[in-house]
């Protein structure tokens, strides 16, 4: 089955996905800040990364940009309480493949993983810097 990496601050949550995914049979591996969960995508680039949107420490929206960057494979499904449109917007820009609102069910958590997982499709390359270039003025 796949590698997860679980990112979320709240404890009750965390332990209920993590154990969701291993009932399905993934290895997972879980964190309660942003900054340890983001060492780990970089050191062990896991197929998926279910993430808090709103960490104590660090942005969900970041920690998915800064995943995508360092670990381009790694699928980042956003979960989350917040369930404005402008949000989920953000959050599929930022890089995120799926987005699952809380409260949710166990049934919820498991789709998305699966459905990242069967996707065919390579992740997105991230997003290109832009280059800007300013020639000084020419002496006449």
């Amino acid at each position: 089955m796949a590698n997860i990496v679980i990112i979320d601050d709240h404890p009750p949550v965390l332990k209920l996905l993590a154990s969701v995914c291993r009932a399905e049979g993934h290895e997972v591996m879980a964190f309660d800040n942003g900054p340890a969960g983001l060492e780990a995508i970089r050191e062990l680039n896991p197929e998926i990364a279910l993430v808090d949107r709103r960490l104590g420490n660090l942005d969900g929206l970041d920690v998915v940009r800064q995943a995508r960057d360092c670990s381009p494979q790694t699928r980042c499904v956003m979960v989350t309480g917040c369930t404005e449109t402008r949000d989920i917007v953000l959050a599929i820009r930022s890089g995120a493949y799926n987005y699952v609102t809380k409260p949710f069910e166990a049934q919820d958590i498991t789709s998305a993983v699966q459905e990242a997982l069967s996707d065919p499709t390579e992740a997105p390359p991230p997003p290109r810097q832009k280059l800007v270039i300013v020639y000084p003025k020419q002496a006449a």
